[in-house]
């Protein structure tokens, strides 16, 4: 699915998003991911290292979204309650 990860490394990245956030796959399509979030990072600096994370896992995301502002990608993720990713 990813054009760096294999099935087995995403489904790791995953279950760890789940166990910190209580992210749900609610959805995936023809190279798209969609999840739900059931607790948000609580503090900035978590919120850095899951941005961080994000990007390590999809990076097509920053690149292609030109509303998405990297600066304050991590403040977002302290509110959504969902998160897409796609790759090309």
């Amino acid at each position: 699915m990813t054009n760096h990860m294999t099935a087995q490394e995403l489904s790791v990245v995953l279950r760890s998003w789940e166990h910190r956030f209580g992210v749900r796959l609610v959805g995936f399509g023809h190279g798209s991911l969609y999840l739900s979030v059931a607790a948000q990072p609580t503090d900035a600096r978590e919120a850095r290292v899951l941005a961080a994370e994000h990007y390590l896992a999809c990076s097509d995301v920053f690149y292609e979204d030109p509303d998405l502002d990297w600066s304050t990608y991590h403040e977002e993720l302290m509110r959504r309650r969902e998160w897409r990713f796609w790759w090309d």
